[in-house]
């Protein structure tokens, strides 16, 4: 039996036109999102799918320090670069849905230590499987390239 550990993470949003303005609930956090100026915009924050990327790239790096130093690593820096292709039919109201929008990922992570290209490679696998939002990405049908060398 696998074991749970449940985290429960909030937010709340409010628009009252552009820009709109998100809360993480229970911290000092509050961030601004916003469209650019030829999408309807401000461009007075990032939009919501650049959150999402820089999520998807924060994760990989926090996942990264805990496997790492599971794996007692000698890493000083790892640079990660994050491309996803969205298919925006659904958000533009030209289908019905937004389901299976996610068409790929292309993930580069350059590792930077005393460490070698197996290692590199083992701790790619680790965090690729272990991160939750990219997890959610191929759990929805998503292509993932992703691609781990040494710096």
């Amino acid at each position: 039996m696998e074991n749970s550990h449940i985290e429960t993470f909030k937010a709340e949003a409010q628009g009252r036109g552009w820009p709109t303005k998100v809360t993480i609930t229970n911290t000092e956090w509050t961030i601004k999102t916003d469209e650019p100026i030829e999408g309807g915009g401000s461009n007075t924050g990032p939009n919501p799918m650049q959150l999402f990327i820089a999520s998807l790239a924060g994760c990989q790096n926090e996942q990264s320090q805990v496997v790492a130093d599971e794996l007692s690593l000698n890493i000083t820096q790892i640079d990660i670069k994050v491309e996803v292709d969205l298919n925006l039919s659904g958000f533009m109201g030209t289908s019905d849905n937004s389901n299976g929008s996610y068409k790929n990922v292309r993930l580069e992570a350059m590792v930077l230590g005393e460490i070698t290209e197996e290692q590199v490679k083992t701790l790619g696998q680790k965090v690729d499987a272990r991160c939750p939002i990219l997890g959610l990405l191929r759990t929805s049908g998503c292509n993932i390239k992703s691609s781990w060398s040494k710096s």
